[in-house]
């Protein structure tokens, strides 16, 4: 730590949406749920459930590790140099900020916000590097998706 070795596990965020009320849902639409049969009741929470996970996606903010591991798993088998996988994050970012998705980029600063998803995903071993190309680690991709994955409902188009 003295000789500026020591770095953090990565950020965490948090994000809150607009509440939904259940009881206001109900009153708009004329429902009262104990008085519906099974298969409207499931229908209705079907309707409730969809409209909560729309919700949540839209607020899960996008953090550095998920957006360099959602470029690496396109494909897993490619070895991309550090100024690529720049590139393609950048590009990524702009695609994001423009569906309106919440990125968090620590200290306002997307080459920073970069470097620290890779370094992440490299002292994880998750990511190798080998003569400056950088590629997943075969024993770590379904740990690379894990992290891919938190941003997926957002879009691949990058």
């Amino acid at each position: 730590m003295a000789s500026g070795g020591w770095h953090r596990f990565g950020y965490a965020c948090v994000n809150f949406g607009t509440p939904f009320s259940v009881r206001a849902y109900a009153r708009e639409r004329g429902l009262h749920f104990p008085a519906l049969n099974d298969e409207l009741r499931r229908a209705e929470v079907g309707i409730i459930a969809a409209r909560l996970m729309d919700a949540i996606g839209s607020v899960i903010p996008v953090l550095p590790v998920s957006l360099v591991a959602s470029i690496l798993a396109r494909d897993p088998s490619r070895a991309m140099s550090e100024l690529e996988l720049k590139a393609a994050a950048h590009a990524r970012m702009g695609e994001l900020e423009a569906r309106g998705a919440h990125l968090y980029i620590p200290r306002h600063d997307q080459d920073y916000a970069f470097g620290v998803g890779l370094r992440m995903l490299t002292l994880r071993r998750i990511v190798l590097e080998e003569d400056g190309l950088f590629r997943p680690a075969p024993e770590q991709i379904e740990m690379l998706n894990y992290y891919a994955n938190a941003i997926s409902h957002l879009g691949s188009n990058a």
